[in-house]
């Protein structure tokens, strides 16, 4: 799970720079969290370098469990497929969150629309191997599945973020897998 190991890495070592700051927020955008109207300027990159980004501990940490958990899929997937779902689903959950969310002067990070996508890309591969037709796979799948719409339920989320990192993770896994 080297992938897995070297971003949980990346992100504690970013988490801990935030948080040594006098205004972590400040920070978050000085170390290219997703802002709108930088973007609109020509920053693209804040796209990717944001999913690195927590500031929260209960944000980071949720996500690190989550990225470990899902780290697993590494070994199914490969170092560089697992990586290209990871990586192009935090753009493409952070393209639809910059596309379609109207306020230009928020902030967006974290690593969930790269969790978001590896999870559909874990659906489409059960789905794939006909593993679905197993009811305790399947009761697992769908209790993870609410688990994550109930999180969307939460203030702050970027429901868009989330779901166009599902959907960059689905179309890739259709294609890949």
């Amino acid at each position: 799970m080297i992938v897995c190991y070297a971003c949980i890495a990346v992100c504690t070592v970013l988490f801990l720079l935030l948080n040594r700051s006098q205004d972590p927020v400040t920070a978050a955008v000085k170390y290219g969290a997703m802002m709108p109207m930088r973007v609109k300027r020509g920053e693209y990159w804040r796209l990717l370098t944001a999913g690195f980004l927590h500031i929260q501990i209960w944000h980071f940490l949720m996500n690190m469990v989550a990225l470990y958990n899902l780290g697993t899929l590494e070994y199914v997937f490969g170092h560089g497929l697992f990586a290209g779902i990871l990586l192009i689903s935090i753009v493409g959950g952070n393209l639809l969150s910059f596309l379609l969310e109207k306020d230009d002067t928020r902030i967006t990070l974290g690593i969930s629309g790269g969790l978001y996508g590896l999870l559909a890309a874990y659906m489409v591969l059960l789905f794939k191997l006909g593993m679905l037709a197993e009811p305790s796979i399947r009761f697992s799948l769908l209790r993870m599945l609410g688990i994550n719409l109930l999180i969307n339920l939460l203030p702050n989320v970027s429901r868009m973020g989330h779901a166009g990192g599902f959907l960059t993770g689905f179309m890739i896994a259709m294609f890949m897998l």
